[in-house]
């Protein structure tokens, strides 16, 4: 028996049992687990901790709003949630709505409901399927866990498709391993359409990259070819900016590279920069207006939503996120992780990298009796030993590093990349050859 199942539920996102570790602090990028030397998350926790460990400007709101305001109603406004709601819908292009939530999944439980919300209080209520991608991560709860399309994530409490979200074509074919172009993925989602009919359509949920779902990203011009084919149906867009949002593509938001204005845009993970959860759902204001006017009620309170501390230190880390010039330095970082990981491609494990900004993927080839799980799997086991933590799961490696990572981090979390590559090359090469 380990120490974990004495008393705590754990398991990876595969339900698979998790090692028997306890983590005991950190400090910047840097996590410490019990009886080992720091090591680098060059995952940002889960994909959240924008800031790393122990912020001091964090640290400090965090008290500062403990002090201030301990708890107020979701059915009412704090001042630090009126700040935080400003600061959204200004990054966002302006015109939102923003209503808060608990966490990414129920941020998009709330999308999804003012979507169907929405089209009811038009005169409309037969529309209420969702479109989702089928590489797509919503979220393991509830109707989150029904939008998510990612055959690895579903769970196994699923019986089959939710009869009202059906899950169309991503960019990456996975019975090819190789990227559908824009034509295609249009045509295909224009067939698609048709098949449900549009009249029966509510939304159409996306991601501007899929990144629980194996890093795809999909090719130049999709998100804006997303836009235009659910304004001439009339289907709603939501963007799930869960895990890219806040300065992880290299603006402030995904769709942003696009230029683009979504209907409705989900948030959390990097709100708060890790520090509190906190999701948020911002609705454009004819949404809004729509279902406000109308005699149809939302009826989403969540008792934590908005809390006035999550609200507190979100408006600090996106201060911090603009000041530091972080998104720029994302960017930057991008041009030296890409060209780095290129170099890898040349390893025979290795069968493809993808990625954009601080998002980024290593995917494995099956190799002899080795599976491309395997292969991942020891590879992040071998970054581990070099003290760079990397996630793995369904053969690929994912890395999204803090937005503050230094250049002498970037260094050792690329070197660690390379030699744990090189390690397992070597070891498949010589099982492959016995």
């Amino acid at each position: 028996m380990t120490r974990h199942s004495e008393c705590q539920w754990l398991e990876d996102f595969e339900g698979r049992p998790v090692p028997e570790t306890v983590v005991t602090g950190g400090r910047g990028g840097w996590l410490t687990v019990e009886g080992e030397e720091p090591a680098y998350e060059a995952v940002s926790g889960h994909s959240c901790l924008n800031l790393g460990h122990a912020h001091p400007e964090l640290l400090e709101v965090a008290g500062s709003a403990l002090a201030r305001l301990s708890y107020c109603s979701p059915e009412e406004a704090s001042v630090e949630s009126l700040a935080l709601s400003r600061m959204l819908s200004d990054r966002l292009g302006g015109g939102y709505m923003v209503k808060y939530a608990l966490s990414g999944a129920s941020a998009n439980e709330v999308a999804l409901s003012i979507a169907r919300g929405y089209w009811i209080a038009s005169g409309r209520p037969g529309k209420r399927i969702c479109l989702a991608l089928d590489r797509s991560y919503h979220g393991q709860i509830g109707a989150a866990t029904e939008l998510t399309g990612f055959a690895a994530f579903k769970g196994a409490s699923r019986s089959g498709e939710a009869p009202e979200v059906v899950h169309v074509a991503s960019a990456h074919d996975p019975a090819t391993g190789t990227a559908r172009p824009l034509d295609a993925l249009c045509a295909q989602l224009e067939h698609d359409i048709a098949t449900v009919g549009a009249d029966r359509i509510a939304c159409l949920f996306a991601e501007p990259v899929n990144f629980a779902g194996g890093v795809v990203v999909p090719p130049e011009g999709y998100l804006a070819a997303l836009r235009e084919i659910c304004t001439r149906h009339e289907i709603l867009l939501v963007v799930d900016e869960i895990i890219t949002g806040f300065g992880r593509t290299g603006e402030w938001f995904g769709f942003q590279q696009e230029g683009i204005r979504p209907d409705i845009v989900t948030m959390a993970k990097g709100l708060t920069a890790g520090y509190f959860p906190l999701g948020a759902v911002a609705a454009d204001r004819q949404v809004y207006e729509t279902l406000s006017q109308s005699a149809y009620p939302l009826r989403k309170v969540i008792t934590m939503a908005g809390h006035p501390v999550g609200c507190s230190i979100a408006v600090k880390a996106l201060e911090i996120v603009e000041r530091d010039g972080l998104i720029d330095a994302v960017k930057d970082n991008a041009a030296a992780i890409h060209a780095a990981l290129q170099a890898l491609s040349g390893a025979w494990i290795v069968k493809a990298i993808r990625g954009k900004g601080h998002l980024w993927g290593i995917e494995f080839a099956q190799c002899g009796p080795r599976s491309a799980r395997e292969i991942a799997e020891q590879v992040s086991g071998s970054c581990k030993a070099r003290h760079c933590i990397v996630a793995a799961a369904d053969g690929i490696i994912r890395i999204n590093p803090p937005l503050n990572m230094s250049a002498v981090e970037r260094g050792q979390m690329i070197s660690a990349l390379y030699d744990a590559v090189s390690e397992v090359e070597q070891q498949v090469s010589a099982a492959t050859v016995a």
